[in-house]
């Protein structure tokens, strides 16, 4: 995702709208040759509607909308604008419906290998964002069945790559509901044979515990999270609050809002 700055000024949407189509069509490419060169989870079967597109398509553009985190609608623009073709939405839920999370998972992470193979100077992100489905639950409420929008949470941990002026995914997960950020940070996001040693790891308020601190450190890299405002007994996060860098975190704030 191409960020020249933390936030998208006034005047500069044009600069960025082709900037974007250059990172849409980088990510689409780098998997198309990974996804070329081993199976696809796809099963197959004899009796039923054939794909309309090749499979390597579908698997191409569900990462994109992982990777870019964009709408479900401009993501099927995409399609589109990438290859000419353009499919009904039914037809691309269908095939969505077809893939494993977990293999998609992985796949992102193969990619951001592939990325910060260019240049991998830049700092970690971990950050969370609420997102309203467009699927309805039922709730009990106040001894009342209701209904309303199911709501998710996307976790994600990036990296921002400064000379490419790309802020790349290492790992994405998603949970049901306001799930607390810091064990999802510790047992899904924060994968030490995916980072690289002696980078800073910044987060916000809702990272900062002893445990996310060791767990940041063990992987070998140096957490700078937002202290809470409270007096602490505790050394381990005694030190961590003398040793927070705000101007550093304030360089990359922001940045992983567009993902």
């Amino acid at each position: 995702m191409a960020l020249k700055s933390p936030t998208k000024r006034k005047g500069y949407w044009k600069n960025y709208e082709q900037a974007d189509i250059k990172d849409y069509r980088k990510v689409w490419n780098i998997t198309k040759e990974i996804v070329q060169k081993e199976d696809i989870p796809f099963k197959l079967k004899k009796r039923g509607r054939p794909p309309k597109l090749k499979l390597w398509m579908y698997v191409s553009l569900a990462v994109i909308y992982v990777y870019f985190n964009d709408p479900f609608r401009e993501t099927e623009q995409l399609l589109t604008l990438l290859t000419g073709k353009k499919l009904d939405h039914s037809n691309i839920v269908r095939w969505f419906g077809k893939l494993d999370p977990s293999y998609i998972d992985k796949l992102v992470y193969k990619v951001h290998l592939q990325i910060i193979k260019q240049n991998n100077k830049g700092d970690y992100l971990a950050d969370s964002s609420g997102v309203s489905c467009d699927q309805y639950q039922d709730t009990l409420h106040r001894g009342e069945t209701i209904r309303e929008l199911t709501h998710w949470k996307l976790h994600i941990f990036a990296q921002y790559l400064l000379v490419l002026g790309l802020v790349s995914l290492v790992s994405v997960w998603a949970t049901h509901g306001d799930v607390n950020d810091s064990p999802i940070f510790r047992q899904h996001l924060l994968k030490p044979s995916r980072v690289t040693a002696g980078k800073k790891c910044h987060a916000d308020k809702a990272y900062f515990g002893k445990k996310n601190i060791q767990k940041t450190k063990n992987a070998k890299l140096i957490p700078n999270f937002v202290p809470k405002e409270r007096n602490y007994s505790d050394a381990l996060l005694k030190r961590a609050v003398r040793e927070y860098d705000n101007e550093a975190r304030k360089k990359n704030r922001g940045l992983v809002e567009t993902p």
